[in-house]
């Protein structure tokens, strides 16, 4: 049992840091603080990076991954930590809300001015009432069931405030019982 102690404190310990940093760049943001280092790398690679670190998880609920196997590299110029705290986000939410052996799909797209960013995981989905919410500081969809005991509703407001930080834009689809996806725009720095 000892490694599952440590285990279980390690991811305490990882989550806490996460929760700090986030709280500690959302101020920044907010006061206009927040120094952007933009460089080009592709957010591809960083997708399947990112999915690595959810290996465990992902074996253990039996998450069928989809999209990778069809995903060309894609770059952007942006802050590279910054964007990776994004898809950390938006990924750990997918993994979190899919329903055992359901599924996650990544798309990436493009044309001449943006960069399109998909992902869609299967699972209870989102409350059409909880919809507008869902990118609000400390908003937690249905307090009671439990699934996400872990989180205090910031990484939702943090993958928002750096999207639009970038002048990228996020939405959010959903149909309870079938599945969330979040749909996000970034300008296209490739040259033509």
């Amino acid at each position: 049992k000892e490694n599952q102690y440590l285990r279980t404190v390690s991811d305490e310990v990882k989550r806490l840091s996460r929760l700090v940093t986030g709280m500690l760049n959302m101020s920044k943001i907010e006061a206009g603080e927040l120094d952007i280092k933009p460089q080009k790398f592709d957010i591809s690679e960083m997708i399947f990076r990112t999915l690595l670190a959810f290996e465990r998880i992902i074996d253990g609920k039996h998450i069928e991954i989809r999209g990778l196997e069809t995903m060309k590299s894609n770059h952007i110029t942006a802050d590279k930590d910054m964007i990776n705290q994004v898809i950390y986000n938006l990924v750990d939410n997918a993994v979190k809300f899919t329903n055992d052996s359901g599924q996650i799909s990544f798309k990436i797209s493009s044309d001449a001015d943006f960069v399109y960013f998909n992902i869609r995981n299967t699972g209870e989905g989102i409350k059409k009432s909880d919809l507008p919410f869902v990118f609000d500081r400390f908003y937690k969809t249905d307090q009671s069931r439990g699934l996400d005991a872990t989180g205090v509703g910031l990484g939702l407001n943090i993958v928002k405030s750096i999207v639009k930080l970038h002048g990228g834009t996020i939405r959010v689809t959903s149909v309870e019982g079938e599945y969330t996806k979040f749909i996000i725009q970034f300008k296209n720095t490739e040259e033509s």
